[in-house]
């Protein structure tokens, strides 16, 4: 079955390029209206106009539809990726990009794949080596607190707010209040993402 495609944005010049992009392989890519998102494989978000390189509608289009996200940059930028990529999304891209080779990208982030483009990766890379303090932990990049690593520690033992919130002697309402921290902090939008999230980034031990 192609792979359901949403853009994260109602505007009509977005909607019609990705439609003239989309169209001819239909086969492989089915193009769905920006209100059926949630039931997406996979939702673009085309940065044409946004501001702040379009971070902020990242952040908030995954935290809306809770599915991998595409970026289409108007050019490729290895600080705004980095800064993407802590939002969480699966793809960065940048224009001109041949119709036929998008198609692959979504279908490869559909797939569970991440997809960069390899010289804009390059760059981030070399900056974030640059940046990056290695004496810090994982959790302190991500500016997760000690208390917070607590509670992702006992969510993955499968505790619910109000085992959490005995084990560490606060109130369950305060454990969901760092949930949301934590949440947001990782650019995910519920337990399962957050777990996820904290395996990839070495925040918590993958198998255990």
């Amino acid at each position: 079955m192609p792979v359901r495609v949403a853009p994260a944005t109602s505007n009509e010049l977005v909607l019609h390029g990705l439609r003239s992009t989309f169209d001819p392989f239909s086969a492989f890519v089915d193009l769905l209206p920006p209100e059926a998102a949630r039931g997406a494989d996979v939702v673009v978000l085309d940065t044409t106009g946004l501001s702040a390189d379009g971070v902020p509608a990242a952040a908030e289009a995954i935290q809306a539809t809770g599915r991998p996200l595409l970026v289409l940059a108007e050019e490729g930028d290895e600080r705004a990726l980095l800064r993407f990529l802590r939002a969480g999304v699966r793809g960065y891209v940048a224009r001109p990009r041949e119709a036929r080779r998008l198609v692959e990208d979504v279908v490869a982030v559909a797939n569970g794949e991440m997809v960069v483009d390899p010289e804009v990766a390059c760059r981030a890379a070399v900056l974030a080596a640059r940046l990056l303090d290695l004496d810090q932990s994982p959790a302190t990049l991500l500016g997760l607190s000690d208390r917070e690593v607590q509670v992702l520690e006992r969510l993955q033992s499968g505790a619910t707010a109000r085992e959490i919130g005995a084990e560490l002697y606060v109130s369950h309402e305060t454990v969901r209040s760092h949930l949301k921290r934590i949440y947001r902090k990782l650019g995910v939008h519920d337990r399962t993402a957050a777990l996820e999230r904290a395996h990839e980034e070495g925040i918590l031990p993958v198998g255990t």
